[in-house]
């Protein structure tokens, strides 16, 4: 029985030992699978970590230049320096060396390159190659150099909200700088030498490069010649004007390209206020994409290009002005309060009458309207190549009323931006193609080789070639002798609109803040540019056909005179006079001699008598020529 007993306890205990050597035998396995497997990736990069040395090789980011190779920004190597004390033969040497080459002090040299512990220590940063060539030729063994990139902007404040820029690490932050980024920043590489846990480099061991993948370069659609009048311009206008900031767009209306944009007042990209978040932020919007405001009566190109195709309306239409209309029991005043009087609808354009585009959009009706509001892309936006492009700012469909929908007739109660702007107007001139905006032609690799070129998109035709015919024709008229007269240029037809806009705080009018504005295109029968100059609250004088129209004269003829365009007509200049005094007369007065002398005249402020007027007393002025009036 004894012997049975042994027996039964001797099988027991060899149980609990097979079950116990099981037990860790599972649990080796399983530590050996967790390691091998499930974190074998982790292990192997800490086990390369204590033999191998990295040091990054920066890519560097590629240059962005306009559409004719004018490089805009750009970027240039520095290196920095660094030691491997463990592998310094003489580190007095080595410390001499490297403090005469790059100025710096030899003890503080010398301590760094006797650190011990260390793998390896930095000596100077943001060096020039002919530094980095003068120690290559003294080379001292274990001294290693790594590379890196700092941009540069070759024209300062130009296109500076456009381009955008970069941070301390080359990561683009705003613009085009941060829109295409990826393309832009390009891959890094990495230098790995063989080393021990004390940092010193084995012997006969490799040295491993992965070479960086340098970024694409981009090319805009922006024309340097054409921007660099434009900012030359805007800054005369900011200057003259004392407006608080002004913005002028540039594009061609026949594939969507922007040609140039401008918004000052700006900032110089390579001093860049990082002090100053707010006025950073501020300073670095571009307004013309993405921010909005009442355009006043440019918009009224529009409004009429989508009367005539909804045929409301025809070029032989008359109209009746009385100075105002009462809609719904709201009085809405024309420009003019004492009234245009019986006028046809291309009389309507060129004398801005608003009573005609009320009566145009209630014809047309909101849901109508807001459809080619959307079929323009004003809605939702064009998706243009840059970030934070804004749509429109529209009542809702179900809360407009009569009177809202009167006002949006001459460009009020809606909020576009002059991206809108400039698009919509493209398609009213250029035969009814509405074409997404793009600013970066082209991307091509360090070797020139091109491999991305954008096409050209095409949203939507939403009007006719005859109407769009006929719009040229009418806008045309608002140049040669309407409000828009002071943007002609002699020899070349130009079709536009002027715009003066009130601005609105709090919801109630900003008294004495206005939007002064002027759109163009040319050449006339084929357009292939349209001008767009915007003066946020001029002081003084604030009406678009005074304060716009002129810069966008100039504008044009800088244009002409890039592209060698030939002169369209020969101009017959009429016979010139000076101009009189209206200073001291009252209205009736002021006007008798206007109209005597054939000269049309616009009418600033409340009071009874003239206290200044533009242009100034005596100068050379011909028939037709405008003179605004100043009543204070």
């Amino acid at each position: 029985m004894a012997e049975k007993y042994s027996s039964y306890s001797m099988i027991k205990r060899l149980l609990a030992l097979f079950v116990l050597v099981t037990f860790f035998a599972c649990g080796i396995c399983f530590r050996l699978f967790y390691i091998c497997v499930l974190n074998g990736g982790s292990f192997v990069k800490k086990g390369l970590t204590q033999w191998l040395r990295d040091l990054p090789l920066i890519a560097t980011r590629g240059t962005i230049t306009d559409r004719n190779g004018v490089v805009l920004s750009s970027s240039y190597t520095t290196y920095d320096v660094y030691v491997r004390p463990a592998d310094l033969e003489n580190k007095d040497e080595t410390a001499r060396t490297l403090s005469n080459i790059l100025e710096l002090d030899y003890e503080k040299v010398l301590e760094k390159v006797s650190k011990k512990g260390v793998s390896e220590v930095k000596i100077a940063t943001d060096i020039e190659r002919d530094k980095v060539q003068k120690i290559l030729q003294n080379y001292k063994s274990g001294i290693f150099f790594t590379s890196d990139t700092v941009r540069n902007y070759a024209y300062n404040e130009m296109l500076c909200q456009i381009l955008g820029f970069v941070s301390s690490d080359n990561i683009g932050q705003t613009g085009i700088e941060k829109y295409y980024d990826t393309y832009l920043s390009g891959q890094n590489g990495v230098s790995l030498v063989e080393a021990d846990l004390k940092g010193s480099t084995l012997e006969n061991s490799l040295t491993y490069y992965e070479d960086a993948i340098n970024g694409l370069n981009l090319k805009l659609t922006i024309d340097f010649r054409i921007q660099s009048q434009v900012e030359k311009l805007m800054a005369e206008t900011i200057a003259n004007t004392g407006a608080k900031s002004v913005s002028c767009l540039v594009t061609n209306p026949k594939n969507g390209e922007i040609l140039s944009v401008c918004t000052l007042p700006s900032y110089n990209l390579n001093d860049i206020p990082r002090d100053d978040m707010s006025a950073l932020n501020k300073l670095s919007r571009a307004s013309t994409i993405v921010d909005t405001f009442e355009p006043g009566s440019t918009f009224k190109a529009i409004v009429t290009a989508i009367a005539l195709e909804e045929g409301v309306t025809t070029k032989h239409d008359y109209f009746y002005c009385a100075g105002f209309r009462i809609i719904n029991g709201v009085k809405i005043n024309c420009a003019r309060r004492s009234g245009h009087g019986s006028q046809s609808l291309q009389d309507g354009l060129k004398n801005s009458c608003n009573c005609v585009f009320m009566s145009l959009i209630q014809k047309i009706g909101a849901k109508k309207f807001y459809e080619y509001l959307d079929k323009m892309g004003f809605t939702n936006g064009f998706g243009i190549d840059f970030p934070g492009e804004t749509a429109s700012v529209l009542m809702p469909l179900s809360t407009v009323t009569e009177p809202d929908l009167a006002r949006m007739g001459f460009g009020q109660t809606i909020a576009i931006s002059a991206l809108q702007m400039v698009t919509g107007f493209g398609a009213v001139i250029n035969g009814g193609y509405v074409y997404q905006p793009y600013l970066v032609k082209d991307m091509s690799l360090e070797t020139g080789q091109v491999v991305y070129t954008r096409p050209v998109t095409t949203i939507s035709k939403i009007f006719s070639d005859e109407n769009s015919r006929l719009m040229r024709e009418m806008l045309f008229s608002v140049v040669d002798s309407g409000g828009g007269k002071y943007a002609k240029v002699e020899g070349y037809k130009i079709g536009g609109k002027t715009g003066t806009a009130q601005k609105y705080e709090n919801n109630a009018i900003a008294q004495g803040k206005y939007i002064a504005s002027f759109i163009g295109f040319a050449p006339y029968d084929d357009p292939e540019y349209v001008v767009y100059v915007v003066v946020d609250e001029p002081q003084g004088a604030y009406y678009g056909g005074v304060v716009s129209a002129p810069v966008a004269g100039k504008i044009f003829s800088a244009i002409f005179d890039i592209y060698k365009l030939n002169k369209t007509e020969t101009e017959v200049k009429s016979d010139t006079f000076k101009l009189p005094s209206f200073i001291g007369k009252t209205l009736s007065e002021s006007a008798k001699i206007c109209g005597e002398l054939g000269l049309q005249y616009l009418v600033q402020g409340d009071g009874d008598y003239v206290t200044n007027q533009i242009s100034a007393p005596d100068t050379e002025v011909s028939k037709d020529d405008i003179v605004l009036l100043i009543f204070e």
